[in-house]
């Protein structure tokens, strides 16, 4: 395969047309030129360029490879141009996915500010709640919520907040009195977050540092939080959902907290993104914003 060094050695040798203007322009000695296009001639088994005390010239094969050589020089440096490019102002498309309740609680709040910011970044933004691969569906940065560590060495994640998960119902799904111990829930609906990691059964600390395990009766599954609030307001049955997700509706009065002093395992929100070195301007930048402004509103 041709060496570009070679080609560009080349191209300004035919364009200055002599070893020596082509040595001053390129800032290398003319033994230095002389050697390359020598090489280059006995790689190519032709005669690139005649040249006697009275005659610099390409010939046929010369002038045929200057067009190649021209070309592969400009793509080239414009490669080089739009690459550097990258590693200034934040520009261009990022890919992001993020589960829908996060979203629509902490992430959208945050990207009209964002984007005021970095005019020039637009967001292609995947609401999702499975744990996609990034690499290989084309996603710059993911949110996650999990319990455990993540565990994929080829992601780096950055502990965005710790989210205070929360039993909550309707006001009208209890005929009478609110349940005041675990054991008042029995026989009630429960609407399930289906998580990765999530466990299917419901574990609570109470006072005294009790502990219980409670089984509802399954009334509705889904990996949509914004799903189950809905169900929930609607009466449908208890939920746990991060306290985050459901704010504005607990002081409306459409849910109401179920067993407030006893506490749900919390779980951890994460930004991730690939373990790699060379992060777009524009990546960086998303990242570290959602990192400095998402824990004051999950707070």
């Amino acid at each position: 395969m041709l060496d570009l060094n070679d080609l560009y050695y080349f191209a300004t040798l035919v364009e200055r047309g002599s070893f020596t203007a082509a040595a001053q322009a390129i800032g290398v000695p003319k033994g230095t030129l002389s050697r390359r296009l020598s090489r280059l001639e006995t790689h190519l088994a032709l005669r690139l360029i005649d040249r006697t005390t009275r005659r610099f010239s390409p010939t046929q094969a010369g002038e045929k490879l200057y067009v190649y050589a021209r070309t592969a020089v400009e793509q080239a440096s414009t490669a080089e141009a739009h690459l550097r490019a990258l590693t200034g102002e934040p520009a261009g498309r990022i890919r992001v996915t993020c589960p829908h309740g996060i979203l629509r609680a902490l992430l959208a709040p945050l990207l009209p500010q964002f984007l005021a910011i970095h005019p020039k970044v637009y967001i292609d933004l995947v609401a999702s709640s499975r744990y996609c691969d990034l690499i290989a569906d084309g996603f710059d940065i993911g949110l996650r919520t999990h319990q455990h560590d993540l565990a994929d060495s080829s992601l780096i994640a950055r502990r965005l907040a710790v989210l205070k998960m929360i039993l909550v119902a309707s006001p009208l799904h209890f005929s009478g009195q609110a349940p005041v111990n675990p054991s008042d829930l029995d026989g009630l609906h429960g609407l399930h977050l289906e998580t990765r990691d999530g466990p299917a059964a419901w574990t609570l600390h109470g006072p005294d540092d009790r502990r219980t395990t409670i089984h509802l009766q399954h009334k509705l599954g889904s990996d949509d939080v914004s799903v189950l609030k809905t169900a929930a307001m609607s009466g449908l049955g208890v939920a746990v959902m991060p306290l985050a997700v459901c704010r504005d509706e607990l002081a409306s009065g459409a849910l109401v907290r179920v067993l407030p002093e006893w506490e749900v395992p919390d779980r951890n929100l994460s930004l991730v993104l690939p373990a790699s070195k060379g992060l777009m301007p524009a990546v960086r930048a998303f990242a570290d914003f959602v990192v400095a402004h998402m824990p004051d509103l999950a707070e």
